[in-house]
């Protein structure tokens, strides 16, 4: 992303927004970290972001709307999405209704697959790009405006863990935010069907 700029920010945030492994939490911050070495603006990152997740989301809605419940399934296996995860999104989208979709934005794993039931619902597509665009606009522009954080106080906050950590501790916080992460996106073991 480093050599690729916007570009670069734009294919993975929709790459992300589709539901491919690619966890925003870890390219928005970088993207933002860019920003703060003077690579890249931060309103046109916020922008170009958004739309790369727009794009996105919309990829998921349209597979969801046109081509169904079997589909996305089928769709899941070569991203790893499993029915445990179409399953839970659906019930948040029961529970909470449309509203969801803006709300979700805000939550690990969901956000990411709420297209789909949306699609599936046939929600009004202006409803679906009105909610979907705020979220995704807040959402984005916290993350790189925390990568800017990061790089404005990056010496600071080096010397604070350096005094207050060994270099191994620190090295060990980091492996587990990253298995954090990576868990939290990790797909849920399917559960094998019984043959009576």
């Amino acid at each position: 992303m480093t050599k690729s700029g916007y570009a670069g920010v734009f294919a993975l945030m929709v790459a992300e927004s589709a539901t491919l492994p690619i966890p925003s939490e870890i390219v928005l911050p970088l993207a933002g970290f860019l920003v703060f070495q003077g690579q890249l603006n931060f309103v046109a990152t916020v922008i170009v972001a958004s739309i790369g997740s727009l794009i996105g989301t919309l990829i998921d809605y349209s597979i969801g709307y046109y081509l169904g419940r079997e589909a996305i399934l089928r769709y899941g296996r070569v991203v790893r999405l499993n029915e445990n995860h179409l399953k839970t999104t659906e019930r948040w989208f029961a529970k909470h209704g449309e509203m969801i979709v803006l709300l979700a934005r805000f939550v690990p794993l969901i956000r990411t697959l709420v297209a789909f039931p949306a699609g599936i619902a046939e929600m009004k597509l202006w409803k679906f790009i009105s909610f979907s665009i705020v979220g995704i606009v807040i959402w984005d522009a916290i993350l790189i405006y925390l990568g800017y954080l990061f790089g404005a106080n990056y010496n600071s906050i080096i010397n604070t863990l350096t005094s207050l950590f060994t270099p191994i501790e620190v090295a060990a916080v980091v492996i587990a935010i990253i298995a954090l992460v990576w868990w939290v996106r990790k797909p849920a073991p399917q559960k094998k069907e019984t043959v009576p």
